[in-house]
């Protein structure tokens, strides 16, 4: 038995409207006038930034040779003013990049597949990769980038070759969408080591969640994204487990990079009897009043019935929310390794025919803990392989080799036995075993046509095995 719900729509959060004003031009002898001030303590005032503004525009439109799109600098004027603000969560989407960014969270695209977060090019300092390379929020299950090993927190400086320095999040975007069935080679960074990845972009299909039974009695829940369908999904799946007879639930939410707060404090509510699920904070005078979710419905699952949570460093936002608040409650144990850290939150508002996010609350955990660029400790640790720079680069040569994809066809169909013999056969790559053995198991898994693949595989999954040891389970 097994259920895989796909999103094909995108939630946007309509906050209100901006409004815009004008000021008077003054420009005396090719020079821009300021206002008069009567006191001036530090920084200008917005009033006295638009004055000067204005004067520019005033400048341009009277001396500049060429004519003045009105709009272009409209735009770029908005976009600079959101980058301004040094946050990588803040950004402007331009109209003409409404499609390409919606298909994203439309269900269906193609690209590698992942959730990616870039500085503004204006706080770019080359010694510091973090302000200007292209970083890996989460992977996709079953996403190219996810079956070529990329995961949470790389980095990725170049796309076949163009180095994304100088690229904004949406440009950088658009080039790693790349096309379909066409090499893609990146330049990627991961803890210190560099190497370089080909793959092909393909039709993407990004889920909502997916569940089964396993080893007789155990429920598993693979969330991928909180959005608006994921609570109706959530509660069928339940549902549908708890007829089952299940005994004990793993919630696997590795990879999910997030979503809206609602929907996963719709879906943490579903396990808890009462507690606080998160704390909201806002801005000190912005006229909106902090909020603190707490568990008030009935539960979905009986409350002896134990829990696992699966996390890793693709764990973000609203499903660090859920982590913690089922963690801190005392209702589930976690296993995995360091989340992400976003604790912040964003909302989104419509803009000339685009929009704008920007940050507007920090979270709080139910302890009162701010998880922000610290992510949360599992209670069983299993940390994430990290491999040396002369072993990603026999990764990187194996899998340009193709030596993959002809085992694949001399061998088909997926058996224990022959990613073994895979993993013999390559033993002397320079690529460590454990590597082959999952490379070798997910591209089995994802020769599989989307509507035939298991929900999950429990071989060489350590984190999954360790789950399901806690639970009592002989693996």
């Amino acid at each position: 038995m097994k259920r895989i719900f796909v999103v094909l729509a995108v939630l946007f959060i309509s906050l209100g409207c901006l409004t815009s004003g004008g000021v008077n031009e003054t420009i005396i002898d090719n020079t821009i006038s300021e206002p008069a001030v009567t006191q001036r303590t530090g920084e200008r005032s917005i009033s006295e930034i638009l004055y000067s503004l204005s004067n520019v525009y005033a400048m341009l439109d009277r001396y500049y040779l060429y004519d003045i799109d009105n709009e272009e600098m409209a735009e770029n004027l908005i976009s600079a003013m959101v980058a301004s603000l040094g946050d990588r969560y803040s950004y402007y989407v331009r109209e003409e990049d409404m499609s390409e960014y919606q298909d994203q969270y439309m269900g269906e695209y193609v690209g590698i597949g992942t959730y990616v977060t870039k500085m503004n090019p204006i706080y770019a300092d080359y010694e510091d990769p973090e302000t200007w390379m292209l970083e890996i929020v989460s992977p996709f299950p079953g996403g190219p980038a996810e079956r070529a090993g990329l995961r949470a927190n790389d980095l990725i400086s170049h796309i076949n070759g163009e180095s994304v320095f100088s690229l904004n999040a949406t440009e950088a975007s658009r080039l790693l969408r790349g096309k379909e069935g066409e090499d893609m080679t990146l330049s990627v960074h991961r803890d210190g080591v560099s190497f370089e990845l080909t793959l092909q972009p393909e039709h993407v299909i990004t889920p909502n969640l997916a569940y089964d039974v396993i080893y007789d009695d155990v429920g598993y829940l693979h969330l991928y994204t909180f959005n608006e369908s994921s609570t109706e999904s959530a509660e069928e799946a339940i549902s549908a487990l708890k007829n089952e007879g299940i005994k004990s639930l793993i919630i696997d939410l590795r990879n999910n990079g997030g979503g809206t707060v609602d929907t996963c404090q719709q879906i943490t509510d579903m396990f808890l009897s009462d507690g606080i699920i998160v704390s909201v904070k806002f801005k000190e005078n912005s006229g909106i009043e902090d909020t603190t979710y707490y568990a008030d419905r009935s539960v979905a699952i009986d409350e002896d019935i134990p829990i696992v949570i699966l996390i890793n460093g693709g764990t973000a936002s609203a499903s660090e929310i859920m982590t913690a608040a089922l963690k801190e409650n005392g209702r589930a144990t976690v296993i995995g390794s360091q989340s992400f850290g976003k604790g912040i939150i964003q909302s989104v508002i419509p803009y000339n025919g685009g929009y704008i996010c920007f940050t507007d609350a920090n979270y709080y955990t139910p302890d009162g803990e701010s998880i922000h660029e610290i992510g949360i400790t599992p209670d069983i640790e299993i940390e994430e392989r990290e491999y040396t720079e002369k072993e990603m680069k026999a990764y990187e040569k194996l899998l340009e080799s193709g030596v993959i994809s002809e085992f694949i066809e001399s061998h088909p169909g997926y058996s224990i036995e022959n990613v073994e013999l895979f993993a013999d056969e390559n033993s002397e790559s320079g690529v460590p075993r454990d590597i082959l053995e999952l490379l070798m198991r997910n591209e089995y898994y994802y020769e599989l046509p989307y509507d035939e693949r298991p929900v999950v595989i429990t071989d060489y999954d350590e984190v999954l095995q360790e789950a399901l040891l806690y639970l009592g389970k002989e693996i």
